[in-house]
C-alpha cells in the first residue's frame, strides 16, 4: 500500500491550482515628475544662495528647461492619459489635481526660463527702466498660483500643502528683494528652495517605494478631508 508523505501532498495540492496571474503594476507619473522637481527647486536654491554668481541668472535654465520643464510636461501628459487611479494616497481623490499639480509646475519652471532669456536677449521690448517691473509681474503671478494651489491641495496629503506654502514664501522672499534690492530675501528663497527640493526628494521616494511594491512612507494627513 502506497503511503503518500506530506511533501508530496502539498505538491499535489500546489501543482493542482491554476497558476494565478499577477495584477499589472499602476502606471505612477508622480515617479517620473517629482525627482524633476527636486532637481528644479535645487538648481533654483543653488543659484540663490550664491553657488554661482546670482547675475548669472542662465545658469539653472539647462536643467529647468531640459529636465523640470520637459519632463515635467511628459508627466502632465502621461498622467492624463491614464484610465485607472494609481493605488496610493496623492491619488486618492482622483487624478485631476496630481495632474495639475504637474502641468503647472511644468508651466512655472519653462516660464521662468522663458523670463531669463526673454530679458537678456530683448525678446520682448521690456525698457530697461521696466526689467525690475517686469520681473516682479512674473513674481507675483507665481505668487498667486501657488497660493492658489496651496489652498487647492488641502485634501492630498498634507507634503504637497506644505510644498506649495513653501514655493509661496520663497517667491514672497524673491518680490522682497526684486522690489527694494538686497541680498538677504534671496538667499532665504535659496535655502527654502533647497528645503524644496528634499521635501520632492522625499515625496518621490515615498510614491517610488509604492511603486515597486513596498510600503507608501508617510506623507502627512491632508488637512480638510
Amino acid at each position: 500500500m502506497a503511503v503518500t508523505t506530506p511533501v508530496e501532498a502539498f505538491d499535489t495540492a500546489t501543482s493542482s491550482r491554476p497558476d494565478q496571474p499577477r495584477p499589472a503594476a499602476s502606471p505612477y507619473p508622480l515617479v517620473l515628475g517629482l525627482p524633476l522637481i527636486a532637481v528644479g527647486a535645487i538648481a533654483l536654491g543653488l543659484q540663490l544662495v550664491g553657488f554661482v554668481d546670482v547675475s548669472s541668472s542662465g545658469s539653472p535654465l539647462a536643467v529647468l528647461i531640459g529636465a523640470s520643464g520637459l519632463g515635467l510636461l511628459l508627466s502632465a501628459a502621461w498622467a492624463v492619459s491614464l484610465r485607472s487611479r494609481p493605488a496610493s494616497t496623492p491619488w486618492a481623490t482622483g487624478t485631476s489635481l496630481p495632474t495639475t499639480v504637474l502641468g503647472t509646475l511644468a508651466a512655472f519652471f519653462v516660464s521662468y526660463a522663458t523670463l531669463v532669456l526673454g530679458l537678456q536677449h530683448a525678446w520682448f521690448g521690456v525698457r530697461p527702466g521696466e526689467i525690475q517691473h517686469t520681473v516682479a509681474l512674473f513674481q507675483i503671478s507665481w505668487l498667486a498660483g501657488f497660493v492658489l494651489l496651496a489652498i487647492a491641495s488641502v485634501r492630498l496629503p498634507a507634503a504637497f500643502t506644505a510644498l506649495f506654502v513653501s514655493f509661496s514664501a520663497a517667491l514672497a522672499l524673491l518680490l522682497i528683494g526684486t522690489l527694494a534690492p538686497a541680498a538677504t530675501p534671496g538667499k532665504i528663497a535659496g535655502i527654502l528652495a533647497l528645503v524644496i527640493g528634499a521635501a520632492a526628494g522625499y515625496v518621490f521616494l515615498a510614491t517610488a517605494s509604492r511603486a515597486s511594491g513596498g510600503r507608501e512612507y508617510p506623507l502627512g494627513r491632508p488637512l480638510v478631508r
